[in-house]
């Protein structure tokens, strides 16, 4: 068996530009309605949240080893609440890149946040 790590870092003020209004399109397009949801804080979004998804989605990404398809953002999903261990779940084109890949095994991530970055590092077995 061997170990396949991605990692990430996503400046917040790349998550803040996403929260403007003329870019709520775009955000739709890159986190699903309850991973947006799970970023509200009082009530707003919270860049550092979103910040946060992002990372893993891009660190997920980076384990599939693929140079010629883009981020499926859709169908890599980020669930987990403040004070919880972040949980990554595959379908469709994720899934089967994942598959393509030859991950079969569960993918570990985990999220840190420090001043102006959130960095993500997602890890899986290989058979």
């Amino acid at each position: 068996m061997s170990l396949r790590i991605g990692v990430d870092l996503v400046p917040l003020s790349r998550a803040q530009a996403l929260l403007e209004p003329d870019n709520q399109l775009v955000l739709a397009r890159m986190l699903h309605v309850d991973e947006i949801s799970e970023c509200m804080r009082g009530g707003h979004l919270d860049p550092s949240s979103v910040a946060g998804r992002l990372a893993v989605k891009e660190a997920v990404f980076k384990l599939f080893r693929c140079r010629d398809a883009v981020v499926p953002w859709q169908s890599i999903h980020v669930e987990g609440l403040p004070g919880t261990w972040p949980v990554v779940y595959l379908d469709g084109a994720a899934a089967k890149l994942a598959r393509a890949a030859g991950i079969r095994s569960e993918i570990s991530v985990s999220i840190s946040h420090d001043g102006a970055y959130a960095v993500a590092v997602a890890a899986t077995t290989m058979e």
